[in-house]
């Protein structure tokens, strides 16, 4: 290959040429991204159809949840339209170690998806570069390699999946004059607006950044059993799936563009913005698909990565409330409470900062709840109000987290109360063992003494009958006029 022509093909690599590797970025030939030309299919999709066909797809390559597999077929017809709405959604794949599919599942979606380009590694400028004059749907695969510790990029994929804020400003370089001033020195910079607005793809171990989670659909996956089995993933044939959704839509984009917007009930609003494109391909497929999804959608985003950071603090903090069943409580109380608590763990995961009613103070201050004096009885000292704990869950924690919450505490105290009955119970059953058990040994206890006056009482007469006999026998002696030792005479 000659290495002085553009590089046309993303899946061909440079020559290992000396003087080509020597050279700089700027100095490279650039690549051109040329996509595989799809033939839109010949007669009408019917979109439920072919849903299900993406979702059966997706199923026999990789092992994963009903709800997911929903997700991700929706998502896969939404990269043919997500030009029609004014949000993308993203897929976060993430698993807490190797070999649990990741791969092979973005794999699988960038052989339906359309336009996809794939990377393992990319840095902050090709990767706006690369959306702006690509268009891609774009598959990050491993991350975890290089995301957490960049918050230049982090910060360009948040702003990447709503329409209007999906930019970045840069100075690019250019050597110009202009006509009218012939000795005006040559501009050495100019702004430079790019779009970061694409599908995207972030695929890593480990747990995706909370602010990207929240812009995605949380796919999590684990290794697969033995006696789970898939196909193999040079099995898959796309070309039929991809012709069909290019040809739906081709047919459909005035109605996507066109169709009302749709809000998720129970979820948040970042959470409803994310699968708003979704549901509407959801509807236009029918009840059944709309009805499957947004269920798919309810358990998705129950995931805890798609909650603020601090939602399982502050729901800790309103089991606290609820346990003590007061509306104040002292700081050193909550402090006990939440010692040894999830919530705090995951907030405070970074600085390890010991549980205490200072850390506390300072953790809860940007939520503006703040320590003050309280009275509880007659005992005064630095606590806090409920009302404003309830102010923040209102504003950081969704309707349907509190309410699972309060669903665990009234489990909790009605396994409480059920032990408590069952130890009372037990108690009852116990007392009444033992009263048995005492009325026995006094029964027990009485016979014998029964029996033992009766001894006496036989001895006493056995000793009466035999005195009563010796006076009969020394009657009857005398009256014979025998005595002892002598014989009477006839």
């Amino acid at each position: 290959m000659n290495t002085n022509e553009p590089i046309t093909n993303p899946a061909q690599e440079p020559s290992g040429d000396e003087d080509e590797l020597k050279k700089s970025p700027w100095e490279q030939e650039p690549m051109e991204v040329i996509y595989e030309s799809i033939i839109p299919a010949e007669n009408p999709v019917i979109l439920a159809d072919l849903l299900d066909s993406i979702e059966q797809a997706i199923k026999n390559h990789v092992v994963l949840g009903a709800e997911a597999a929903k997700a991700l077929a929706a998502w896969v017809v939404h990269t043919y339209v997500y030009r029609e709405r004014e949000a993308v959604a993203y897929v976060a794949i993430q698993s807490p170690e190797k070999r649990c599919g990741k791969t092979t599942l973005l794999a699988v979606l960038a052989a339906l998806a359309e336009n996809p380009l794939v990377t393992s590694n990319i840095s902050l400028g090709a990767l706006f570069r690369a959306i702006a004059e690509a268009g891609p749907t774009l598959l990050i695969d491993e991350a975890d390699t290089y995301l957490a510790r960049n918050s230049g990029m982090r910060g360009v994929l948040n702003c990447g999946n709503t329409k209007r804020t999906a930019y970045v400003l840069r100075l690019a370089r250019k050597e110009e004059r202009h006509e009218e001033e012939e000795n005006q020195q040559p501009r050495k910079s100019a702004l430079v607006r790019y779009s970061c607005w694409c599908p995207k793809v972030i695929a890593m171990i480990g747990r995706v950044p909370e602010t990207l989670a929240d812009r995605s659909i949380v796919v999590n996956m684990e290794r697969k059993l033995v006696s789970e089995k898939c196909v193999p993933l040079a099995e898959l044939d796309a070309t039929t799936i991809k012709r069909q959704c290019v040809r739906w839509a081709a047919d459909h984009e005035p109605e996507v563009r066109e169709w009302r917007r749709i809000n998720l009930e129970e979820v948040n609003d970042r959470a409803s913005d994310t699968f708003e494109p979704l549901m509407v391909i959801a509807e236009i497929a029918g009840p059944k698909w709309a009805t499957d999804l947004s269920n798919a959608a309810k358990k998705l985003c129950a995931h805890e990565n798609t909650e603020p950071e601090a939602a399982s603090l502050l729901l800790d903090i309103m089991a606290a409330f609820i346990s003590h069943r007061t509306r104040r409580l002292f700081s050193k109380n909550l402090a006990d409470a939440l010692r040894g608590k999830s919530g705090w763990v995951t907030f405070d995961v970074e600085s390890r900062e010991a549980v205490s009613e200072l850390s506390i103070a300072k953790t809860l201050r940007r939520y503006h709840i703040r320590p003050g004096t309280v009275r509880i009885g007659a005992e005064v000292g630095k606590g806090y109000k409920w009302e404003d704990v309830l102010g923040a869950l209102e504003h950081y924690v969704a309707k349907s987290e509190i309410g699972r919450k309060i669903t665990e505490l009234k489990e909790m105290s009605n396994l409480a109360d059920e032990a408590a009955k069952e130890q009372d119970k037990q108690k009852e059953r116990e007392g009444k063992r033992l009263a048995k058990v005492v009325a026995g040994a006094a029964k027990i206890a009485g016979q014998e003494a029964a029996n033992a006056f009766e001894v006496t009482l036989q001895r006493a007469k056995d000793e009466k009958a035999a005195e009563e006999m010796e006076l009969e026998e020394k009657d009857f002696k005398q009256e014979l006029g025998i005595t002892e030792g002598k014989c009477a005479s006839p």
